[in-house]
């Protein structure tokens, strides 16, 4: 078992994807196999399901997780929707590995596949993609529904420019940012501690290109599911707060300011559950706040 006392996660997320194929994955990999993680994304799946079948869609052709790490979340999207062809992302080839060897103990049919032909109509039900993240030459538009479980991607500096050319400098983007970056909490006791206006602005532009990402898959009208480690429901979060993650989550309908940015999501429900999963984050930032909690999932339509 990895000892998260002994990992510098600050130095290590700086490798990108591949600090997964270190301790960091050993460490992720015990982490999502505990009790707590496996409830939740039993009860994640389970949410996946009923709100599709709510939206009239109870039997998607396609269905993504994306950046699926070693399978616990994977292998119950599949028993969930034992009809469903999912391709499931990761830029870990060890992640992956483990993925497969839990499907097929679990006797799911998988297998890798490259990422220019995850989404053809020949192959394995469950199509295995090691690819970095985000990747906007896969194949577009084509997911009924895209499903990105405690959102944990920190790009290495050189993938900088990657994330440039696709968002990271948008204009419309960078001046609402801007603003977004430097606004502050009416009541003090809610400003969270990010440092600086400048790396609060880096963690809403890098957050939103890959929401631009998760977008680039999903076909107009399909579903995306992002559940975020949190303290709180959402709807008790600061305004501020909201607001930010509207943003990011290309879902910020209203102006701000009289600046707006391109909507490509619209927000649609929330629902938040206690667990001992925030311990990951406690793990990371050594923060007694982070020691309770739990996580919440947001549902959007791609519009």
């Amino acid at each position: 078992m990895a000892d998260h006392r002994k990992i510098d996660f600050e130095k290590a997320f700086l490798k990108g994807h591949k600090s997964y194929d270190t301790a960091v994955g050993d460490w992720w990999h015990d982490q999502a196999s505990n009790g707590a993680h496996r409830k939740a994304y039993d009860a994640i799946a389970a949410f996946v399901q009923a709100q599709l079948k709510a939206r009239g869609k109870p039997n998607p052709k396609w269905l993504v997780d994306y950046a699926c790490g070693s399978g616990l979340f994977l292998q119950a999207l599949a028993d969930r929707f034992p009809k469903a062809r999912i391709v499931a992302l990761d830029g870990s080839r060890k992640m992956l590995e483990r993925a497969g060897l839990r499907l097929a103990k679990s006797g799911h049919a998988s297998g890798p596949v490259q990422a220019k032909h995850c989404f053809d109509a020949k192959g394995p039900r469950i199509r295995l993609v090691q690819t970095s993240l985000p990747n906007f030459s896969l194949p577009a538009g084509k997911a009924d529904a895209v499903i990105f479980v405690f959102p944990n991607l920190t790009p290495a500096p050189a993938d900088q420019d990657y994330y440039d050319k696709h968002g990271y400098k948008n204009r419309d983007d960078v001046k609402l940012c801007t603003v977004l970056a430097r606004l502050r909490e009416m009541d003090p006791e809610d400003e969270v501690a990010v440092g600086n206006p400048k790396e609060m602005y880096d963690g809403l532009m890098t957050d939103r290109v890959i929401s631009r990402s998760l977008r680039h898959l999903n076909k107009r009208g399909g579903s995306c599911f992002k559940v975020d480690y949190a303290n709180a429901h959402r709807d008790e979060l600061s305004h501020l707060t909201q607001i930010r993650s509207l943003f990011v989550e290309g879902a910020l309908e209203e102006p701000v300011k009289e600046l707006k940015s391109q909507v490509f999501y619209r927000y649609q429900a929330n629902k938040f559950y206690r667990s001992q999963v925030i311990l990951d984050v406690y793990h990371q930032t050594k923060d007694p706040s982070d020691k309770t909690g739990g996580y919440f999932i947001s549902e959007f339509t791609a519009i």
